[in-house]
């Protein structure tokens, strides 16, 4: 990991100020606030966020984590780095107030499905953009985070980008054109594998398991079989194929998942949400383009 100079991160000029701004205080600005205050990262007054409605919400982030509420955007021209969490559909207006405060900061956007041609149009080219797709788990610092680069952001900016997104879990660096298939892969893939894991569960208790004991066999399993995966750094493939005797009881279960299709329904939902990923940006980008 990234050895971390606070000197990275000094407000522009050295200027006694904010040195991380969200804009947004949503589920993931509050993951990453947490992330960052509980490992150290960064002070708690270190960090200003500010919210455009439920003024009440910053209150709620200052008791939690201590962070500064930010009296408005202005307070975002001494940070250091500036961080989207807007909804997309809220971006355009958002980074249009936001622009007059850009002067090369770095710019970490959430925002699902806008591009950094997109973005950087948006803001007249005033920061170094980088674009991410976290995952829900995020929320638990265990999660993952693609992460593509506009093309000058600098090797420091790319560090400090990765340093505080580790904060919330893994980083993984993609070309731009692979978002769209890492919000359906790891974005959607929660979500796919609760579905799994639902119809596991439905089908412990027609076994007649109770639902806690139900729910204590599943989760251990699961997370145990994903700690397996991530320490012994073993493919999924080849761990299925240890633990699959001969007629046994594994490749009984298998049998079924492979005649009914089960990975071709796989392929297909991924390709699902890969393009609805794609038509989604390009709602967007058509619905809110930047002011000139």
């Amino acid at each position: 990991m990234f050895s971390f100079n606070e000197a990275d991160i000094l407000p522009l000029g050295n200027k006694p100020a904010p040195r991380l701004f969200l804009l947004g205080a949503g589920a993931m600005a509050e993951a990453f606030i947490r992330g960052i205050v509980r490992k150290g990262a960064l002070q708690p007054e270190q960090i200003y966020v500010l919210n455009r409605s439920r003024g009440q919400r910053l209150m709620e982030l200052q008791e939690e984590y201590g962070v500064v509420p930010a009296k408005s955007l202005i307070d975002a021209a001494d940070a250091a780095v500036v961080v989207l969490a807007v909804k997309p559909a809220d971006a355009a207006q958002a980074l249009d107030e936001l622009r007059p405060y850009l002067h090369g900061q770095l710019l970490i956007s959430f925002a699902a499905g806008l591009s950094t041609e997109w973005l950087l149009e948006a803001i007249g080219n005033q920061a170094a953009v980088v674009r991410t797709m976290p995952n829900l788990p995020v929320a638990v610092e265990s999660g993952v985070t693609a992460v593509a680069f506009a093309e000058h952001v600098t090797h420091k900016d790319r560090l400090l980008a990765r340093f505080l997104l580790e904060q919330v879990g893994a980083v993984v660096e993609m070309e731009e054109s692979l978002l769209d298939a890492a919000t359906a892969f790891s974005g959607s893939g929660p979500g796919f594998v609760c579905y799994f894991l639902e119809a596991m569960e439905e089908s412990a208790r027609r076994l007649g398991f109770d639902e806690e004991t139900a729910r204590a066999l599943l989760l251990h399993t699961v997370a145990g079989t994903a700690k397996v995966l991530l320490d012994w750094q073993l493919s999924p493939e080849i761990l299925r194929r240890r633990v699959t005797s001969p007629r046994g009881t594994t490749h009984a279960g298998l049998q079924v998942f492979e005649q009914s299709g089960l990975k071709t329904f796989v392929n297909e939902a991924l390709q699902a949400a890969a393009a609805r990923s794609a038509e989604m940006g390009k709602q967007f980008k058509t619905k809110d383009r930047p002011k000139d």
